[in-house]
């Protein structure tokens, strides 16, 4: 692949501690989808063949919260956080993490998020779609908000399985077909409508997978809130510079949806994501050659790519 710099700021990783919970309370295939095996040294070579220089990385799905097990989950994140602080130390130059919090448990995830931004130097959060259902822009969650604010945290929202869940219906299987996406525009939705983007000023959202069904609804969602806000049932905000304030990632295979994404934010809120691993290396690099194919190619996007492979996330995260 040629060289261009590159930064991904989807990815993930697992642990054995992580894997092991997982699999004692029976989810390891609670969203369908099996879970990747992952290991720095295999993280580093798929950086390397694609031209990587940095990656954030962060816990995927699902949620390491259960109930009756509300210790071993608030220890648990812990352990996830110190293991990933742990990498970004080794390899200070090649990765940074995102924190995984305890939610639902809105006060220690609160301590968490503390913990981990404060002392071992995460570069940000990770937000479930919905933790265990509780979405992000709850009022449960103002604390946690708060926090955030007052620490100028970069927030990724990432894909849960909603709850509850209608079984046998066929995307309810492989959560990540479609429930992931209507999770996380519920999310946004809930996010944005709550006026949680205009409350907190200081919190920088990435939403993945170039929008999921946002640039779908965007327009309808400025429409239906002429209709609710006048009849008290939607707060009176501007939706239109909430939308503006989000960043998205194109982790995926989204390269042909830009133009879609485009139509509710520019070039300069767009950064790569790879999925890697949950992404094969081999889907994510071919998925990687067509974002730059169409970056080169289309003369409206060509000025933009360094900015989307590179010096949007650069400028985001201070590298």
């Amino acid at each position: 692949m040629e060289k261009n710099k590159i930064i991904d700021i989807h990815a993930h990783f697992t642990t054995d501690s992580y894997l092991n919970m997982i699999e004692k309370h029976g989810a390891s295939m609670e969203d369908g989808f099996p879970l990747p095996p992952w290991s720095v040294e295999k993280h580093l070579e798929f950086m390397d063949q694609c031209g990587i220089e940095w990656s954030l990385i962060a816990l995927s799905s699902p949620q390491p919260y259960f109930s009756g097990a509300e210790k071993e989950s608030i220890e648990t994140c812990r352990q996830l956080n110190t293991e990933a602080s742990g990498i970004k130390k080794q390899y200070p130059d090649r990765f940074g993490f995102q924190a995984c919090l305890p939610l639902p448990d809105v006060d220690a995830a609160a301590e968490e998020a503390v913990y981990a931004l404060d002392v071992l130097d995460a570069d940000g959060i990770k937000f479930a779609s919905n933790s265990r259902g509780l979405y992000p822009g709850d009022p449960a969650l103002e604390p946690l908000m708060a926090e955030s604010d007052k620490r100028h945290a970069v927030c990724n929202i990432h894909p849960h399985r909603p709850e509850p869940i209608k079984e046998g219906v066929f995307s309810a299987g492989p959560a990540p077909l479609f429930e992931f996406i209507a999770d996380t525009t519920r999310a946004v939705l809930n996010l944005v409508g709550n006026g949680v983007i205009e409350r907190y000023p200081n919190i920088t959202w990435i939403i993945p997978h170039c929008g999921s069904f946002l640039p779908n609804i965007y327009q309808r969602f400025i429409g239906i809130s002429h209709i609710l806000v006048p009849k008290g049932m939607m707060q009176d905000i501007d939706i239109k510079g909430s939308f503006e304030k989000l960043y998205y990632d194109i982790a995926g295979n989204p390269a042909e949806l830009l133009d879609l994404l485009l139509t509710m934010t520019t070039p300069d809120h767009i950064m790569y994501g790879s999925d890697f691993p949950f992404t094969p290396a081999s889907a994510a690099e071919e998925n990687l050659k067509k974002v730059i194919k169409i970056l080169d190619q289309r003369k409206d996007l060509r000025s933009c790519k360094e900015a989307v492979l590179y010096g949007n996330a650069a400028a985001l995260f201070k590298l």
